[in-house]
């Protein structure tokens, strides 16, 4: 087997410098002068007999094709020989270092402060990055080596992706206290919506129209919205119903508005959270230990 002539530490710079996006703030980031790091970053494109960068004076740098291309695998490297390095400590070894996570937009207030309180106090020395978006980028950043995990829900997640389940959602439906069907008693029919105004949650997956149409029902969207808060802000105008996955501990929206909430009737699939990493993701070290850590911390979550 041939010794590669790239070395770990130029491939390290290489990732900083393409995700700081010039020499200097790269450089101010790794601690080591910009003169070096320009040297090193020369030195690797030497190497591989590839230009990863074009340099702009006084406007940093961009990658260039074959840049952006090596830029994924470079990100996989570092993250086998972090992984790598972390089976060697062996099973004492501690929980430390930095983690990127994603999130789904919806998921975010109810799952990371907990997350990000528990960690604290469990593990110190273990640094979480967080990153918001879909769950379709989500899927694709994993798989790029962009980030490490995801909080997201069990769907449509491809088949690269592996998955824990942290806890289970019951959707409800949100209603005004005014509106026809807020004074019926018991769960309602979805059958009775339908023709009425949905304010929905613009993210994918989306939830509303995923439990309509598993009961063979399409609902009118009057407004779609990214902002959960919105949503519940809408609902209290009487502007529409909406149905979320998440209660909140005080039924008003920011204004001071009540807000009815009601079950489902219909037989809806369980709407699971999970922890989601790429398959080939090989969990040791800190991976597994904050795996480990997300199970213990939500497995006597009630459901929500």
């Amino acid at each position: 087997m041939r010794t590669p002539r790239v070395s770990l530490r130029k491939i390290g710079f290489f990732v900083t410098t393409a995700e700081m996006g010039s020499i200097s703030a790269a450089s101010h980031v790794l601690n080591v002068s910009p003169a070096a790091l320009s040297e090193a970053l020369a030195d690797l494109e030497k190497d591989i007999e590839v230009d990863v960068f074009i340099r702009h004076k006084a406007r940093g740098v961009t990658l260039t094709a074959s840049g952006r291309r090596l830029l994924t695998e470079a990100r996989r490297l570092l993250r086998h020989a972090e992984e790598f390095q972390a089976l060697a400590g062996g099973p004492g070894d501690c929980v430390s270092g930095e983690l990127t996570v994603g999130c789904f937009p919806s998921l975010l207030p109810f799952v990371i402060p907990n997350v990000l309180v528990s960690l604290r106090s469990r593990h110190p020395d273990l640094k979480l990055g967080l990153v918001e978006d879909s769950q379709d980028d989500l899927e694709r950043a994993m798989l790029d080596g962009e980030i490490d995990m995801s909080v997201m829900y069990d769907l449509g997640i491809g088949p690269k992706i592996k998955r824990q389940q942290l806890f289970v959602c019951k959707p409800y439906v949100l209603l005004s206290p005014r509106h026809r069907l807020a004074a019926m008693n018991g769960p309602l029919d979805l059958a009775l919506l339908v023709d009425d105004p949905l304010i929905q949650i613009d993210v994918q997956p989306g939830l509303p129209p995923h439990l309509f149409y598993c009961q063979g029902l399409t609902p009118r969207v009057a407004y779609r919205t990214t902002n959960y808060e919105l949503v519940r802000a809408l609902v209290a105008r009487d502007f529409g119903y909406a149905i979320l996955a998440h209660c909140f501990a005080n039924n008003q929206t920011y204004e001071g508005l009540p807000l009815v909430l009601r079950p489902i009737a219909n037989q809806v699939p369980p709407l699971s959270v999970v922890l989601a990493w790429p398959s080939e993701l090989h969990l040791q070290g800190r991976t597994k230990g904050f795996v480990d850590f997300c199970i213990e911390l939500f497995k006597d979550r009630p459901q929500s």
